[in-house]
């Protein structure tokens, strides 16, 4: 779903906040990081929502899972946290992609086999 130049991130402060911080396996039950949504201005002007569906640390560094809403597929991004700022970028590397690929593919299969197993 991007390009490597599409990407232009508008995050509030808030959202900034809850995404540098949330680094969710979900302990806390008043964590709502499953519902979070972001905004990303898109290189046409346009912006679009997204989900956060998760966030992985791989190898030292932070990936991101997001979809659009309502949309069956998601990508994923390279996230670095410096101070108040998160940046997405594009992963450039294919077995790194797939390296990361296949860890989030491994989580969601397992969360897809609790909410069965409910």
């Amino acid at each position: 779903m991007f390009d490597k130049d599409e990407i232009n991130l508008n995050f509030d402060e808030e959202t900034t906040k809850a995404i540098a911080e949330c680094d969710c396996d979900c302990d806390d039950e008043d964590c709502d990081c499953e519902s979070d949504t972001i905004t990303l201005d898109m290189e046409d002007g346009t912006q679009k929502e997204f989900n956060v569906l998760d966030i992985i640390e791989l190898d030292s560094k932070k990936y991101i899972a997001l979809a659009e809403i309502e949309s069956m597929e998601y990508d994923i991004l390279r996230m670095e946290v410096m101070d108040d700022t998160v940046e997405l970028s594009i992963i450039d590397d294919e077995s790194e992609f797939e390296k990361v690929a296949a860890k989030f593919d491994e989580l969601f299969a397992i969360e897809d086999e609790e909410e069965e197993a409910e």
